[in-house]
């Protein structure tokens, strides 16, 4: 019996310390596979140069872009002058950033037109001072006033590149009017006529 117990306790040492080293070895394994995933899934070391896809078609410039393993995403539209509708006008991020393969770039199109909006109705109904404030609040900005004979400071016309508008009418936003007000003369008077002194006497 005493010679079987020193055995029994050496085996089940070198199986503990079996234990041991496996594990060990499975968590090394399990680090290191972990890292190399890692290293793959964030694409470490290695970074795209977002190219410049401005001036070109909405498609080109997303054809541009998957060419360089990265995705184009149309996200919002706004007006540029002298642009045609349908070109890219601003990207994000911006062109020759470091980003990683796969990275969406959000790109601004060109709507083509411009924005329109209703005219505020000031014609004959409301001072200089008020339509001025109401119409620049709104973000137009106005000329020189032109001036008619009526009351002071009194709009009677709002006019858009000459045109005369309307309370309603659409036009740019933005866009430079002229309001035309009075300059404080009154209308001349028509003189009435009277009549004739009668000369000759009724009976």
């Amino acid at each position: 019996m005493s010679d079987k117990t020193p055995k029994r306790k050496s085996m089940s040492r070198k199986a503990f310390w079996l234990n041991i080293l496996a594990m060990l070895i499975l968590v090394g394994v399990a680090i290191f596979l972990t890292f190399r995933w890692m290293n793959a899934y964030t694409q470490h070391g290695r970074a795209i140069i977002v190219p410049d896809v401005t001036n070109v078609t909405e498609e080109e410039a997303v054809s541009m872009l998957s060419e360089h393993d990265l995705v184009g995403i149309s996200y919002d539209k706004a007006f540029e002058k002298g642009v045609p509708a349908g070109v890219v006008i601003a990207q994000r991020p911006l062109a020759d950033a470091k980003v990683k393969r796969g990275r969406s770039v959000y790109l601004t199109i060109s709507s083509g037109s411009e924005p329109m909006v209703a005219l505020p109705d000031l014609a004959d109904n409301s001072s200089l001072r008020q339509a001025s404030s109401q119409l620049r609040a709104s973000g137009f900005a106005l000329t020189a006033n032109d001036t008619i004979t009526g009351e002071a400071d009194w709009v009677y016309k709002v006019l858009y590149k000459g045109r005369e508008m309307r309370g309603g009418d659409l036009v740019p936003v933005g866009a430079t009017l002229t309001l035309v007000v009075g300059n404080g003369e009154k209308p001349n008077e028509e003189v009435e006529e009277l009549p004739a002194e009668v000369e000759e006497e009724w009976f």
